[in-house]
C-alpha cells in the first residue's frame, strides 16, 4: 500500500511539472502581451530625425533593431529635434513613442552639447541617447538575450544588420520630388522648374542606384534706353532658356571587407557643355585599405575605372566634331576620417582620353575642421582643377550674351575654389537651459 501511494504522488509530480511550467509560460506570455512585447522578431523603428542625425552611424551601432522607412508599420516612432543652448550649443531631444504593440509606452531623452563640441562628438552622441532609449523596448523582446551593458568606450566586432523575414519592396526605396517656381516684374520674369527620381537598392552584396533629374530655366529681361525727355528710345529683350537632364544606372557588386565592382551608364543632355546627348558606359574596381565597416569613421579609397563616352554636339567643335567616340579611363584617391578632434579628407583625380593622352584633367581637393584646442575651430576647403579636355567646345566666336549669362563653356585651362575660416568661443559651457521666448 505505501509503495501504491509513493508511486501514485511520483507520477503527480511528473505529471504536474509541465503542466505548472505551461501554466507559467501562459502567464508570461499574458503578462508580456499586457506591458506590450511584440510576439517575435526585432524591434520595428522609425527614425523621424530633420537634423544632425548620421543615420549610417545610428545603422551601425545600433544593429540590434529592424530600422523602418514607412511610420505605419514601426514598433516605435523616434522623433528628434533640436534648438539652440544657452551657452551657444546644441540641445537634442529624442521623443521615444511606442505604437503597435508598445502603444503607451514611451520616454523623452535629451542630449547637450557645448560650444567646443565637434560634429563627431554631437553624432556620437545623438547615437548614445538613442541606444539608451531603445533598450526599454528591446528588453521587452527575445532580442534582450543578447544585450549586454558595459561602461565606457569599448571596440565593438561590426555585426550584419537584421534584415527582416518579409519585405514586399525587396529592399528598394523610390523616392520623387518636382519643385518649380517664378517671379518677375515689368520688365523681368523669370521660370524655374526641377524634378528628381531615384530608386534605390542596398543589400550586404550589391548595391543599386538609378537617378534622373531635370532642370529648366527661363530667364526674360527688357533693357530698355531712354532719350533726353525721359522718353522710352528703344527696347532690347534677351532670354536665356536653358534645359538640361540626365540620368544614370549603377550597379556595385561586394567583393569582401575591401574590395568592390562597380559599372554604371549614363545618359544626359547639357546645354553649357554644348552636349545635345553624351552617351557613357563604365566599369570600376575599387580597394578600400580599411574595412567597409568602418566607412562612418575613416577609409581610405583607390578606385580605377574604364569605359567609353559618345557625343553627340549641339554645334560643331573646335576640333570639326559634330559627333564622336572616345574611350577613357580614370584613377581616384580618397581619404577622409572623423575623430574627437574634427574631420578631414583628401582626394585626388586623373582622367584622359585613351586616344590621345594630352586631353585630361586631374584634380586634387582638401577639407577639414580641426578643434587645435578648446573652443578654437579651424575650417578650410579647396579644390583645384588642371583641365585639358574640353573637346565639346564650340568653333567660332562666343556670342557676348551667352558668356555673360554663362550659357556656354569658355576654353579655361584651370579651375578653382577655395575656403578658409575659424572659430573661437570662450566663457561658460555649463549654461545648457533653453529659453526659446521670441
Amino acid at each position: 500500500m505505501g509503495r501504491f501511494v509513493r508511486a501514485m504522488l511520483a507520477l503527480s509530480l511528473t505529471l504536474a511539472t509541465p503542466l505548472a511550467a505551461q501554466g507559467v509560460a501562459q502567464g508570461a506570455a499574458q503578462a508580456a502581451a499586457r506591458v506590450g512585447a511584440p510576439a517575435t522578431g526585432p524591434v520595428a523603428v522609425y527614425l523621424d530625425c530633420r537634423t544632425s542625425c548620421d543615420f549610417s552611424l545610428i545603422r551601425t551601432e545600433i544593429d540590434y533593431v529592424d530600422w523602418v522607412r514607412d511610420r505605419q508599420v514601426a514598433d516605435v516612432h523616434v522623433l528628434v529635434t533640436s534648438q539652440r543652448a544657452g551657452a551657444g550649443g546644441e540641445q537634442f531631444t529624442a521623443a521615444f513613442l511606442g505604437v503597435r504593440h508598445f502603444a503607451g509606452r514611451g520616454d523623452t531623452l535629451t542630449f547637450t552639447t557645448n560650444p567646443t563640441t565637434t560634429g563627431d562628438e554631437m553624432r556620437r552622441g545623438v547615437t548614445r541617447m538613442l541606444a539608451l532609449g531603445l533598450v526599454q523596448f528591446v528588453a521587452r523582446t527575445p532580442g534582450a538575450q543578447s544585450l549586454r551593458i558595459s561602461r565606457g568606450d569599448t571596440t565593438r566586432a561590426a555585426a550584419v544588420q537584421a534584415t527582416p523575414a518579409r519585405d514586399p519592396w525587396n529592399a528598394w526605396v523610390f523616392s520623387v520630388s518636382v519643385s518649380g517656381s517664378t517671379d518677375g516684374e515689368r520688365y523681368y520674369k523669370s521660370k524655374n522648374l526641377n524634378s528628381h527620381l531615384s530608386a534605390d537598392r542596398v543589400t550586404e552584396a550589391w548595391k543599386t542606384n538609378f537617378d534622373y533629374s531635370y532642370s529648366y530655366r527661363n530667364n526674360r529681361v527688357t533693357v530698355q534706353e531712354f532719350d533726353s525727355t525721359g522718353a522710352v528710345a528703344t527696347e532690347a529683350t534677351y532670354v536665356n532658356l536653358l534645359r538640361d537632364w540626365r540620368t544614370e544606372l549603377l550597379q556595385v557588386k561586394s567583393l569582401g571587407d575591401h574590395w568592390s565592382l562597380g559599372g554604371n551608364v549614363e545618359l544626359a543632355s547639357q546645354v553649357y557643355r554644348n552636349q545635345d546627348l553624351r552617351a557613357e558606359s563604365n566599369v570600376a574596381v575599387e580597394y578600400n585599405v580599411f574595412p567597409y565597416t568602418q566607412t562612418t569613421r575613416r577609409e581610405l579609397l583607390v578606385r580605377y575605372g574604364i569605359g567609353m563616352v559618345r557625343y553627340w554636339y549641339a554645334d560643331t567643335t573646335i576640333f570639326d566634331k559634330i559627333r564622336e567616340t572616345l574611350p577613357r579611363h580614370s584613377l581616384e584617391l580618397q581619404y577622409r576620417t572623423r575623430e574627437p578632434w574634427g574631420s578631414a579628407n583628401v582626394s585626388a583625380e586623373h582622367r584622359n582620353f585613351l586616344s590621345d593622352a594630352a586631353k585630361r584633367t586631374t584634380a586634387i581637393s582638401a577639407g577639414m575642421s580641426v578643434r587645435l584646442f578648446r573652443g578654437f575651430s579651424v575650417n578650410a576647403n579647396g579644390r583645384y582643377e588642371w583641365i585639358h579636355d574640353q573637346v565639346y567646345l564650340p568653333r567660332g566666336e562666343q556670342d557676348a550674351v551667352d558668356v555673360l549669362l554663362r550659357r556656354r563653356a569658355l576654353l579655361s585651362g584651370f579651375q578653382y575654389n577655395m575656403r578658409l575660416g575659424f572659430s573661437y568661443t570662450f566663457g561658460s559651457i555649463y549654461n545648457n537651459v533653453v529659453n526659446p521666448r521670441f
